[in-house]
């Protein structure tokens, strides 16, 4: 057995039953082995609180949000940087001690071993958790629900499960209880983050293998480990559709999809095609739409197109818009067509989730009536044109001859000296049903030197309302204010010409800190000053804007190239005082001054004179804040910008339906 420490990793989600059980089995098995538990944020969180009172030795965290199985798992594995580790699902119990796959895990070049695992259910055979390689046909034999039959027939090798145990495994295994090595994982890297949950093990492993590493299927006398797969989502249907859109997802981007091509995009076609032609699954999907279409009643389906949904002010204002939208009783599903991302944790579970490449669009949402939103990227552009030209082909590849509209929504800041778009892009939004911008300024920035579409409609960003921030500098008149920036780091934000501004000022009666990350940080942060090193404070990625904007009294937003910075928004609603460039929609959204500090023009001398006024009147600076959380809650919510949203599909539809606000959209027109 290894000498090695060994710590056991557990990522929760829901069920602190299951949690309970399995952490009794490691008491039993392994009673001398340190755990570590990272509960994600669930419904059932209070639960596993809870239980960790009864739980004192094992070392906790409780997550703020759901920031997925990978990235949670990566962080526990941080925890514990000299040991090897079992990742070990919640659902699962040991029983035994994992003797010889400990053993096993001790020997020179081997990553990863796992024993054999029992099924209750007796569906899965106790070596199935090992899979060969991954191709397209293995993969889609599996979606298929034919690979445990394949796997035991002639054509074994067209099933990624294996006839028999092997004991070297040349594709991966899954971890509902996996032993890693830290020699192993300190030299291939943690697990890839673009894969919310699923996936993993399928990546990391094969790395590993090509690496020179070994993968085993060790055991005892037989199972060490009983796991069940349907414990934590039994009678969860919307929780078991989402985990069924995840793992396909997973699938396209363990396969391969970059550029949206590889084997992955093939994949992604193969299930398309099987939804529409395997009996079970087609009665399946002809029951969900019928069900969303009766739902709906009366009200068109949306389509939300992204290209992932990474941190980004505009994927956010996707799922934020999706939530709101099948809020309101619309069936609403949101297409990626490049990658997930941590913002897959935000999406409200009756929002269908897919994804799949932009020259795939086969993407179904209930309805007789539809409308695509989404970016004015070439990949969003592509997939809506077609998606809209086939809800015209009776018969064909839609959803029985629906109706479909294009609206694309741009967020894009515009080229003052320049057309924003190029010319064949440019050319594919006039021909759209419609255009959403974020203002009249908003549009009239981007139709400066290049035609858009003619019927253009006005819908500004918005997020849910937040309570507002006790302000501190009327609380200490002596303390330095705190202005801060919370942002992607790249250059075009003007942090060092925010730094060079307050330095201009030759007092010392202010601090900043940066929050957030991005390619630009390492060099930018080198340019600092070192003079100024003790009150700029470049301080990270941080959990969510509150975290931030709790050591904030006043935001900056020193970059001249914007068109809606929701980071505005929301320190507006929490009353936090904002300061800007005047840039796009900024100085519409702080009212031309009355609801924040808009700087023009965007330099150093302006910046400088700007943030001398708000030091020398600290006292008016709470009513500033007051008056930016007023217009932000007016103008700014996900309300207004479903209702603004539902304005539109009625001007496109030319009708109303149940639930659209009775007032008409703010057409704004073309420029040419």
């Amino acid at each position: 057995m290894s000498g090695r420490d060994l710590a056991v990793l557990i990522v929760s989600y829901r069920r602190a039953d299951l949690l309970d059980r399995a952490l009794r089995s490691v008491e039993k098995h392994l009673p001398d082995v340190g755990v570590h538990v990272w509960d994600n944020a669930s419904t059932d969180s209070a639960d596993i609180r809870e239980l960790a009172r009864h739980w004192p030795e094992v070392s906790w965290t409780f997550s703020e949000t759901n920031v997925g199985y990978i990235t949670a798992i990566n962080r526990l594995a941080a925890q514990v940087p000299d040991a090897d580790m079992l990742h070990l699902n919640p659902e699962a119990e040991l029983i035994g001690p994992l003797a010889a796959a400990r053993a096993a895990l001790a020997q020179p070049r081997v990553a990863a071993v796992s024993p054999t695992v029992e099924d209750p259910h007796g569906r899965e055979r106790p070596w199935d958790v090992a899979h060969r390689a991954p191709t397209v046909v293995r993969t889609l034999v599996d979606a298929s629900g034919y690979a445990r039959q394949i796997g035991r027939s002639r054509c074994s090798g067209l099933s990624d499960l294996y006839p028999t145990a092997p004991r070297e495994v040349d594709g991966y295994m899954t971890g509902s209880c996996l032993l890693v090595s830290r020699a192993a994982w300190d030299a291939v890297g943690p697990y890839d983050e673009r894969f919310f949950v699923y996936g993993e093990d399928a990546t990391w492993q094969p790395a590993a293998r090509r690496a020179g590493w070994r993968l085993l299927l060790v055991d005892d006398d037989g199972p060490q480990a009983v796991h069940s797969t349907t414990g934590a989502r039994s009678g969860d249907t919307l929780a078991a559709q989402r985990g069924s859109d995840l793992l396909r997802a997973s699938q396209i981007m363990a396969l391969g999809n970059a550029g949206n091509r590889g084997p992955g995009t093939v994949f992604s076609l193969g299930t398309a095609a099987l939804d529409r032609v395997q009996r079970s699954k087609r009665a399946v999907r002809r029951r969900r739409l019928t069900a969303q279409r009766d739902r709906a009643a009366g009200r068109p389906g949306v389509l939300v197109t992204t290209n992932d949904l990474d941190l980004g002010g505009a994927e956010r204002q996707r799922v934020l818009l999706a939530n709101a939208l099948v809020d309101r009783g619309h069936p609403v599903t949101v297409v990626c067509l490049q990658g997930l991302g941590l913002y897959t944790a935000e999406l409200d579970p009756r929002v269908r989730l897919e994804m799949q490449p932009w020259w795939q669009p086969v993407v179904e949402v209930a309805g007789d009536e539809a409308v695509v939103v989404g970016g004015v990227t070439n990949t969003e552009v592509g997939f809506a044109r077609t998606w809209r030209a086939l809800g015209r082909v009776s018969g064909g590849l839609a959803v029985g001859g629906q109706r479909r509209w294009w609206m694309p929504a741009t967020h894009d800041p515009a080229e003052l000296d320049r057309a924003t778009y190029s010319e064949p892009l440019a050319a594919s939004l006039r021909t759209a049903d419609g255009l959403l911008v974020l203002s009249a300024q908003h549009h009239a920035d981007l139709t400066r030197h290049q035609r858009l579409t003619d019927l253009v409609m006005a819908a500004p960003n918005g997020i849910p309302a937040a309570d507002p921030l006790p302000f501190h500098p009327t609380a200490d008149p002596g303390a330095p204010v705190r202005f801060a920036m919370l942002t992607r780091i790249v250059e075009y934000k003007n942090p060092l010409l925010l730094i060079e501004a307050l330095d201009a000022l030759d007092r010392d009666d202010w601090t900043l800190d940066i929050f957030g990350d991005g390619p630009d940080r390492e060099r930018l942060e080198a340019a600092t000053p070192a003079r100024l090193r003790d009150r700029v404070r470049w301080r990270g990625q941080v959990a969510g804007p509150d975290a931030a904007f709790a050591e904030t009294d006043v935001l900056c937003v020193p970059s001249g190239f914007e068109a809606f910075p929701l980071v505005m928004v929301e320190a507006m609603t929490r009353a936090v005082p904002v300061m800007a460039s005047a840039s796009g929609t900024v100085p519409e959204m702080l009212d031309d001054g009355r609801a924040g500090v808009v700087v023009d023009p965007t330099s150093r001398e302006a910046w400088t004179a700007a943030l001398r006024t708000v030091l020398d009147d600290r006292d008016g600076l709470g009513a500033v804040g007051e008056a930016g959380r007023v217009r932000a809650l007016a103008h700014y919510t996900d309300a207004a910008m479903a209702d603004a949203y539902q304005q539109a599909f009625s001007r496109l539809l030319g009708h109303s339906f149940p639930g659209a606000p009775l007032e008409p959209v703010r057409e704004i027109g073309s420029t040419r």
